[in-house]
């Protein structure tokens, strides 16, 4: 049976993507999401260890919960794009949908169209070799061949382009739907009703605010939260510069989306800063945004290179589902493993990817306000939802 896919940080779950959990069930189909492990795309820890946002994924009716990896969910857009849409193709999903800015699916199609051409591409090369950066170099290269460049300048609709080109770059028959997103802008600290960004939310957590996180949660979750579980990327910052600092630039070459010399750069930051915002600034520039430099920091400082960079994940890991979820799940899938051992019997690559996942986390668990042993990888449990 067919399944309808969602990729997802929900970090934390809030009313905003209940809302489009509830879209997704109203299709009748099983709800399968891809879920973004312990470190995120923003090149940092997510607000709640992975176990609590499959927990509130299934409790909020998801169907299958499966994990993006982490060298594809600390990563860029278009390499998270491609993780999350090849595992849900992998889950059988024939149909993907998100959240937009715009809610116009074909405005979004058509700048997927021309962000993925090559006219797109050579223009770019055009402008950013002069004096734009980057994000304005994109948006005119793309607006020039049509493209209606609110989209980029969206994080959401600017994501759901990159789902839509990584479906065409695989040769996946996937349709796309969009549900309009509503209440407060990406990031702010605005409470519009019963909606507020999850970036608020987070930052109320991180100050034991769990009351706060709760109402802008679905009610179903209340309770399910509590300081234990809350992590905070503060804790890393000493860890991150001690072991960076024993690098040198040969070390940085290799790392994920690097490039223009900046690991000569990063080499000398490293030295000079004292704290992590202080790398980071030294290091954001014109070409390299925030979100960039905090994930070539992380990526360094786990250890991670460019091996599996904007290539498919080799495995499909549950982390929990329901039992409708569990019997839409295609047969013959060796790709989908729940068990360590199953991972293991992929393959090199498989465990490779797996023990980046291993070592994130046991990194992750020290930025815990209640820090956990190594080793929880190995001793994970699949959550069923009829249990919870």
């Amino acid at each position: 049976m067919a399944v309808i896919g969602i990729i997802a940080e929900f970090n934390p779950l809030h009313t905003g993507h209940g809302r489009l959990i509830d879209e997704a069930r109203a299709s009748k189909k099983p709800v399968a999401a891809v879920l973004s492990g312990n470190f995120v795309q923003r090149g940092e820890c997510a607000a709640l260890e992975k176990e609590t946002r499959t927990k509130c994924a299934l409790m909020c009716g998801v169907d299958i919960v499966a994990e993006l990896p982490v060298l594809w969910s600390m990563s860029t857009a278009q390499n998270f794009a491609l993780g999350g849409v090849w595992q849900l193709h992998r889950l059988g999903a024939d149909e993907i949908i998100f959240g937009s800015e715009c809610g116009d699916i074909e405005k979004l199609k058509t700048a997927a169209d021309i962000l993925g051409s090559d006219e797109y591409a050579a223009l770019l090369a055009e402008k950013v070799n002069g004096a734009l950066t980057f994000a304005v170099a994109r948006e005119e290269a793309a607006g020039a061949l049509g493209a209606d460049v609110s989209v980029l300048k969206s994080p959401n609709d600017n994501l759901a382009t990159e789902y839509i080109i990584a479906a065409k770059k695989l040769g996946l028959p996937v349709k796309f739907r969009c549900v309009k997103r509503e209440g407060a802008p990406h990031d702010s600290k605005c409470v519009s009703g019963d909606f507020v960004s999850a970036s608020y939310i987070r930052e109320e957590m991180a100050k034991g605010n769990i009351a706060f996180a709760e109402r802008f949660m679905p009610s179903v979750l209340h309770g399910v939260i509590n300081n234990g579980c809350i992590a905070d990327n503060r804790r890393l910052e000493t860890a991150i510069l001690a072991v960076l600092r024993g690098k040198t630039a040969r070390d940085f070459e290799n790392l994920p989306d690097i490039a223009e010399g900046l690991e000569n750069r990063l080499e000398f930051a490293v030295r000079a800063a004292t704290d992590t915002e202080e790398l980071q600034a030294q290091l954001k520039s014109k070409r390299y945004t925030l979100a960039r430099v905090r994930r070539l920091i992380l990526s360094a400082f786990l250890g991670f290179d460019n091996t599996f960079f904007m290539k498919t994940p080799p495995y499909v890991r549950l982390l929990g589902a329901s039992g409708a979820g569990l019997a839409a799940l295609p047969r013959n899938a060796p790709e989908i493993v729940t068990r360590p051992a199953q991972i293991k019997a992929l393959g090199k690559d498989a465990q490779k990817v797996f023990d980046a996942e291993c070592k994130a986390t046991d990194i992750f668990t020290l930025a815990l306000n209640v820090p956990l042993e190594a080793g929880l990888e190995y001793k994970r449990k699949f959550l069923k939802a009829e249990d919870l």
